[in-house]
């Protein structure tokens, strides 16, 4: 008790309210004038308390944010491709740097049964290799613009549509016309009703499936307007950042490579890349970590 006294208030708390009332302040007492009111007893050794603080400040100072002694170009981004754990970065005391499979160097922590038995990936060449790539996908967008365009779907020409849309119309037209001369024969009665009726469902069924058409084709149309939307703003992209490669920092190609790959996946010297591009300027800034749902799940 006796932490803190009252005082009278310094300020108004609002206009409306004459000085000191209803509000007051409070200065914080010194400890030789508290109250001790219980003593709690300790739930844990001086010993042990020391300990934990050490191991604690050595936490800190391992810490990937704080670990700046080596420069690793795809720090956190590597995984190993043989049990797609996460690979740590390691330099030998020789200045020997690796990407190291966690499952390998510490299984305990994996929560596998199993030691991966994958070999170390030296850290200079897979940097070298992948830096080298990315360089070479920013300065030939061509493939990604076609990645874009099988991923979407978008295998048809827009002369190919525009044939496709126009074959759909003729095809409802016929059908309509048909229904007409359906309908002309019935009523002076030179078909049946049950004839009349069976024909009729007949080409209902086929506007129906025409129709149907129509609609997947208006939504490919829209599909491919879309796509020509996200090539044009890679484009963008891809040129806007192409002037700067040559010349980059260490600092300036970390944070592209943060920004435009996902992972990095080695496996008995093969390495696949996995890229995500930003498909508009306001997701530029953003990594896709960040925007993922499925951060945590396995990747197969």
């Amino acid at each position: 008790m006796g932490r803190r006294r009252a005082r009278p208030p310094r300020r108004r708390r609002s206009a409306t309210h004459a000085l000191g009332k209803p509000a007051r302040g409070y200065d914080f007492t010194a400890p030789a004038d508290w109250t001790l009111v219980a003593t709690v007893p300790a739930i844990i050794s001086q010993e042990l308390f020391e300990q934990v603080q050490a191991k604690l400040a050595l936490n800190k100072k391992q810490a990937v944010r704080n670990n700046k002694a080596h420069h690793y170009l795809l720090r956190a981004l590597v995984s190993c491709g043989l049990c797609q754990s996460a690979c740590l970065s390691r330099t030998t005391p020789q200045g020997h740097s690796y990407y190291m499979c966690r499952c390998s160097v510490q299984p305990l922590y994996s929560q596998r049964d199993q030691r991966c038995h994958a070999r170390y990936r030296p850290a200079l060449q897979l940097d070298t290799l992948v830096w080298q790539d990315l360089c070479e996908l920013i300065t030939h967008p061509e493939s990604l613009l076609f990645a874009l365009a099988r991923a979407q779907g978008g295998a048809w020409l827009p002369q190919e549509l525009q044939a496709r849309r126009t074959t759909l119309r003729k095809a409802t037209a016929s059908v309509e016309q048909q229904l007409e001369r359906l309908t002309d024969a019935y009523l002076p009665a030179i078909l049946s009703r049950a004839e009349y009726q069976r024909r009729r469902q007949d080409l209902e069924h086929k506007l129906q499936a025409l129709a149907t058409q129509a609609q997947q084709l208006e939504a490919q149309v829209d599909r491919r307007t879309a796509t020509a939307g996200l090539a044009t703003s890679l484009t963008d992209f891809c040129q806007r950042v192409q002037a700067g490669l040559a010349t980059a920092t260490f600092a300036q190609k970390r944070t592209l490579v943060e920004l435009l790959i996902d992972r990095v996946l080695v496996a008995n010297g093969e390495v696949e890349i996995r890229y995500v591009l930003p498909t508009h300027p306001r997701s530029e800034k953003i990594r896709f970590c960040h925007l993922r749902k499925d951060y945590f799940d396995e990747v197969v």
